[in-house]
Formats: C-alpha cells, structure tokens, sequence
C-alpha cells in the first residue's frame, strides 16, 4: 500500500504533458482568432484598395469643375479615362480592376455645414446639362463589392454571416483657378458669346492688339475695371495705383469669384503702369525712383525722347517723329477693342537701328524672316532684344536725345516679366455679371485668367497691351507657375 500511495502522489503532482492538454483545448480558439485576424487585415486592404479607388475618381472629376457649362462632361469623361485601380481579397477573384463602371457619381453645387451632416437634395445638381456651371464637389461611392470571410462565423453562438459587401465614398471639391500673383485687373472677355478657351486657341490671336478701356457704365468685349481685395475697406486710390505698380494684390484672386471695384483710369494708376517703363515721378512724390517694390523692366524702349534735350532719364516725353523714335506700335487696325495682327514691324527696326544681322536669328517657325506681312509677336520681339544684347542700342534720334532702352531712370531693373500683367477674364455679356458691375463693386466668377503684354506707355485712357496667354490646356503654358486648381478631398 505504501508503494501504490507514493505512486500515486507522484502522479497527482506530475505536470509533464499538461501544455498539450491546455493546447489542445485552446487551439480551436487559436485558429479562430488567427483567421479572425486574417480576414479583418483583408478587409481592411479591400476596404483601403476601394477608398483610393474613390478617392482617385474624385479627385480627376473634380479637377474639371471649373465653372463652365461643359463641366460636368468633362468630369465623367476624365472618370471613364484617366483613372482605373486595382483591387484584391473580393470574392470577384485575386485581383480586380475598378472602373468607371464600378462607380456611382454625384455631381454637387454645396456641403453641409458638418462632416457628419448628410447630403441633402439642395446639395446635388439634379439638372447636370443646365446647371453645370454651378457643379463645385463631386460625390463618388463605389459599389458594393463582395468580401468572403475565412472565419467561420455561422459556427458563432446565434449564427452569423460569413459574407459581406465592403464600399467606400470619397467628396472632392474644385475652389477653382487661384492666382496668387495677380495684377488687380479685369478685362470683359473680347468674344461675347464664344468659348473664350476655344477662341484663343489661335496663334494668330496671341499677336494681336487688345485696347484695355475703362467700362464705366458700358461694360463691352475689352473693357477692363479693377480688382480689390474682398475687404474692400480703405481700399482707395493711392492703394491700387501702389498694387498697379507692385503688380499684384495683396491676397490670392479665385476664379469662383472676383472682388471688382469699377472706376477710372486716374492720374495714379496710369503712373502705376508706367514704372515698368522706367517712368517716375521727378522730385519725390508716387511713384518713387527708389521704391524697390517697383523696379523698371530691362528694356523700356516706348518711343521717347529727353524734354529740351536734357539727358534726364526722369525727364522724357513721348517723341512725335515715328522715323526717329519708334516704340512698339499697335495694330494698323481695329474691329472693337481687338486688333487684326498687323503692326509696323520695319518701321520700328529701323527707327530703332536693327540690322538685318541684329535679326538674323528671329525668325518664325518655318524658319522665314519677319516683316510687316509677316509681323511677329511684340513680346517675343522684346525678349529677342533682351537676349541678344540688343539693350543697349540708340536710336535714329539718339542724337537728339532719344532712347537705348536702358532704364535709367531707377536705380535697380526688374526682370523682363515687369511688363507683363495679368487679368481675370468675365463674361460681361451674361446679365448677372452686368448687374454686378453697374455698381461700385461687384463678385461676380471669372472664366479664366489671362496674361498681357504692355507694348506701350500709357498716356491716354487706354492701356495697350498684346495678349500673351490664358490658364487650361488651351493655353501656352506660360501662366502654369501662376495659377493653380485648387482641388481636395472634403470627405
């Protein structure tokens, strides 16, 4: 009895094998929480696979809501062709392709106040052909998409499903084009009626003259008005001839909508314009010869000669002997505010002593040299000079005290962009835009920027310039450090 009492002491006391027996108990819940695991980490990756999708899809859609009536086309177009993604872990197979087709849009004019508050009706664009224009966020949810789960959940106390849908919904939205570097400009868009971005898809047009004229009351194709900041208060007369001659405003300019302030083109701001035509005020006074904010460009060539031959860069009047003094003239002729293309291209190199060899190397693009029946862009010309070291050179009435094209009227020069400006263009045939103007100041939206090159002092009440280029596709890339879309994800 002994024996058999110490045999079984030992055995009551025994642990060896007891971790299998704990093991074996415990490894159909090992199993479960390891495929538990598994398929929520598969979940999640589908789930994250689709909200990219998402994401991507709106994103490329909202990019296209700009404001104009074809927007809402061009946003399911860049849907159907810009973007697929690729997704795994659904019940379609290891790895699927998200398309367009795998989508449902919704095109939105507004958000709620709150994330967390839904989309109502009056958010979304029920009339996508006619209120296009007013599309400014766009909804896209994927659709649901199978997900089967390793984890035998029908086995679960009380059942459950062991398959499921995984969806996701992203919002992005377009604040529209945003210029930052903005002259406080607006000219009304110089083809009423037509696709401006369409219209100036020409080469032709980018040489043309355009006559910046203050609307007033009659806001036509090529008047132009003001910019202000959108609080206008103590915005005056003294600010805005100062921001005319900085050349931007002192905030970021939206195409959604611009802050105008109509008014006329005073004393001020034509002084404004000419500081990039080494044009100050002798004696002290606006604008100051030593203000760095608004340096000369390098070459200031504008047909003027010294007042009494006193070899005073700040003392010049305008020449009237085109033979002898030539600045860089406008069109020979005019249908409204826009010119045909054609300027005195000889006249100017010879007034201004351009050989034959100076312009050896400006020609066009087939090679051919320029001439009055094959004049080129006055802002090409002005950056050829500039290149070619062609600042200095005096004119046929240096003698008589004419020009080089040299400032020297200020202390410092700027770079050759000084004599470029840019304007937010509006479409002031449409009523509502009309309306907004008649007024002191206005808020109407822009249907795009455009650049503009100064080809002449201003000294009357126009402001002559030769268009450069406009902000999209169409344009010539020019004004692509300039404006920028404003697209995000809101939700």
């Amino acid at each position: 009895m002994g024996v058999l009492r110490r045999v079984f002491f030992r055995f009551r006391h025994d642990e060896r094998g007891v971790a299998l027996i704990l093991v074996s108990v415990m490894l159909p819940a090992i199993i479960g929480f390891a495929l538990l695991a598994l398929d929520m980490s598969r979940a999640g990756n589908l789930h994250n696979d689709l909200q990219k999708g998402a994401d991507a899809f709106a994103i490329a859609a909202a990019y296209e809501l700009d404001g104009r009536s074809d927007s809402v086309v061009r946003g399911d177009r860049a849907i159907a062709n810009l973007v697929d993604n690729t997704y795994r872990f659904s019940d379609a197979g290891p790895e699927q392709t998200l398309t367009n087709a795998g989508i449902v849009r919704r095109y939105l004019r507004s958000l709620p106040a709150n994330d967390s508050d839904p989309i109502g009706a009056a958010d979304v664009i029920a009339d996508e052909v006619n209120d296009a224009d007013e599309a400014q966020f766009v909804e896209v949810t994927v659709n649901p998409t199978g997900f089967s789960a390793i984890f035998p959940a029908s086995f679960l106390p009380g059942g459950g499903q062991n398959n499921f849908n995984v969806s996701a919904v992203a919002v992005a939205g377009n604040a529209g084009g945003v210029i930052c570097e903005m002259t406080p400009l607006f000219i009304c868009n110089p083809f009423p009626g037509q696709p401006f971005h369409e219209v100036v898809n020409d080469d032709n047009f980018y040489r043309r003259s355009i006559k910046l004229v203050v609307g007033g009351t009659s806001w036509g194709p090529g008047n132009f008005g003001f910019l202000r900041p959108e609080d206008a208060h103590g915005y005056g007369e003294n600010e805005l001839a100062e921001d005319l001659a900085r050349g931007t405003l002192p905030e970021c300019v939206s195409r959604r909508r611009v802050y105008t302030q109509t008014g006329n083109l005073t004393t001020k701001a034509k002084a404004g314009f000419n500081t990039r035509f080494d044009m100050y005020h002798n004696g002290g006074g606006f604008p100051s010869n030593t203000n760095t904010a608004w340096p000369p460009a390098p070459n200031v060539r504008k047909g003027f000669r010294y007042q009494n031959a006193s070899a005073n860069a700040c003392n010049m009047e305008l020449a009237s002997d085109p033979a002898l003094f030539q600045q860089l003239t406008p069109d020979t002729a005019f249908t409204g505010q826009i010119g045909n293309g054609e300027w005195d291209y000889e006249t100017y190199l010879a007034a201004n002593n351009f050989t034959a060899t100076d312009m050896a190397n400006f020609t066009d693009e087939d090679g051919s040299a320029y001439s009055n029946a094959n004049p080129p862009s006055r802002y090409e010309l002005y950056k050829y000079e500039i290149s070619q070291g062609l600042v200095p050179r005096a004119s046929v009435g240096d003698a008589n005290g004419g020009e080089t094209g040299v400032p020297a009227c200020h202390s410092t020069v700027g770079d050759e962009e000084r004599r470029m400006i840019h304007a937010a263009v509006l479409e002031c045939s449409d009523p509502d835009v009309q309306a907004q103007l008649q007024g002191q100041s206005g808020a109407p939206p822009a249907i795009g920027f455009a650049s503009f090159f100064l080809t002449e002092a201003v000294t009357a009440d126009e402001v002559l310039a030769e268009i450069v280029d406009i902000d999209g596709i169409q344009g010539r890339g020019t004004l692509t450090n300039f404006v920028r879309e404003e697209v995000q994800l809101y939700r």
